[in-house]
């Protein structure tokens, strides 16, 4: 028996082989579309043998046995849309070698692996940080609200926006406080609204404050929570689509992050995504944070996600000459026995460094050279290179945390929060011509 992605790879083999052996194959495209099925466009000169195209559906069908599709498309110059839609396909590939290119079709999950979007403005102002853990109860949530609270005690405004709409919670944690509700409206229905509206919609329908002194000092914290939870709330969440078609620029969240930054002008604009890879965490990490802030543990489960979004914020990048996204690891969840701790400190450390060098980092150029916007292997010995983690060791007092009031000075103080904050502080500290940060 043949599996889908071992049909995928031989089609590829046998179409690469063609293009080397053909001279009259000019260029080819593979395309494995939504329903698992695989088909393939073959640009022929003119002068091409007769029977090179069933030859080339041969070999294709031998290959992909039950999952070839049967359709070889030979462009004839004779329709301008067939020929737009072959064009499109060629320019929307993967570069297999010069005269091959791979592209899929997808049902979902499209943004992991659609090429990368542009962030969603450039700095200084304000920097977007995607929060982000391949697993989830790692604390992610905590060091959200850690960061805000200690950002508006600096006198500063943070907006929070709940991107987990499958699990909301941010929105909860960070409320207006005892007795005033939170907002009625979210993300899931701005998104939903947006495309809709003839006209803008008015943002203090989708945000709460929360912006009592005892939590957030002299700055504040707006948030816009996923949406109010309730049965509404399911059957607004099966009509969203994260993927809609229209251009990144264009999309519902990207309007919302400019709605955001230019009514609420606030200093931080935190994003709580979603875990695993879901639809929302993969146009997020597509490119459109200046920073992305990536929590995982020692186990091999941990590691193994992480891989996958290193690779999309790293190698994919730099494959197609794109610096990469700029991240910080977390090592969450530490154990606080002191040699406990310090081992499992060593552990991650080191299996980091090699997973960044393998999957994000790029090779050192020859001759070494300075000044652009890559991160090299020779940049590995940097004071805070990404492959160096902030640590968050397990705190039992924030496991059980039910209003912010009660742990705001414990997230504000922590040393071991403080000093995550930091780390995030002096990535923009440059750009905003700070030479430190305060906390």
């Amino acid at each position: 028996m043949i599996h889908f992605d071992e049909a995928g790879h031989s089609c590829i083999e046998s179409l690469q082989r063609l293009c080397d052996s053909e001279a009259a194959i000019d260029r080819a495209v593979l395309i494995e579309d939504v329903f698992g099925k695989i088909r393939a466009i073959a640009w022929l000169q003119k002068d091409a043998p007769e029977d090179l195209r069933n030859r080339i559906a041969a070999e294709l069908s031998e290959s992909g046995k039950d999952f070839w599709a049967g359709d070889l498309w030979v462009p004839d110059g004779n329709s301008v849309s067939d020929n737009a839609v072959y064009e499109a396909a060629w320019e929307q590939g993967i570069e297999v070698s010069a005269k091959l290119r791979l592209t899929e079709r997808y049902r979902s999950k499209g943004f992991w692996l659609n090429p990368p979007i542009e962030p969603a403005w450039f700095p200084p102002a304000p920097p977007v940080i995607a929060f982000y853990s391949f697993k989830g109860g790692v604390g992610r949530t905590t060091a959200l609200a850690s960061f805000a609270v200690q950002r508006a005690r600096a006198g500063e405004r943070v907006v929070v926006l709940d991107l987990d709409t499958e699990a909301p919670g941010i929105g909860t944690l960070l409320d207006p406080g005892e007795g005033i509700p939170g907002a009625s409206w979210g993300v899931l229905d701005y998104l939903l609204e947006r495309p809709l509206l003839s006209a803008t919609p008015d943002l203090r329908d989708y945000y709460h404050g929360c912006v009592r002194t005892e939590v957030t000092g002299s700055g504040e914290i707006l948030v816009i929570p996923a949406g109010r939870l309730n049965m509404d709330f399911l059957a607004k969440l099966s009509r969203v689509d994260f993927q809609p078609a229209v251009p990144s620029e264009n999309h519902p969240l990207m309007l919302l992050l400019e709605q955001v930054r230019i009514r609420l002008q606030p200093q931080w604009i935190l994003l709580d995504c979603r875990a695993g890879i879901s639809d929302a965490a993969g146009f997020v990490l597509s490119g459109l944070p200046h920073l992305a802030v990536l929590f995982g543990t020692t186990s091999e489960q941990s590691w193994l996600g992480l891989r996958l979004i290193l690779e999309r914020l790293g190698a994919e990048r730099v494959h197609r000459d794109l610096p990469q996204l700029e991240c910080l690891v977390v090592h969450a969840m530490v154990p606080d026995e002191p040699a406990t701790r310090a081992r499992a400190e060593s552990d991650f450390l080191s299996r980091s460094l090699d997973e960044f060098t393998d999957h994000y980092y790029k090779k050192n150029p020859s001759p070494i050279e300075e000044g652009d916007d890559y991160w090299y292997v020779q940049d590995i010995e940097a004071e805070f290179a990404p492959h160096i983690p902030a640590v968050l060791p397990y705190k039992s007092k924030l496991a059980f945390v039910k209003r912010i009031d009660d742990v705001a000075d414990d997230l504000a103080a922590d040393l071991d929060y403080r000093g995550f904050a930091d780390r995030i502080t002096s990535r923009f500290a440059a750009l905003n011509g700070e030479e430190g940060s305060e906390s």
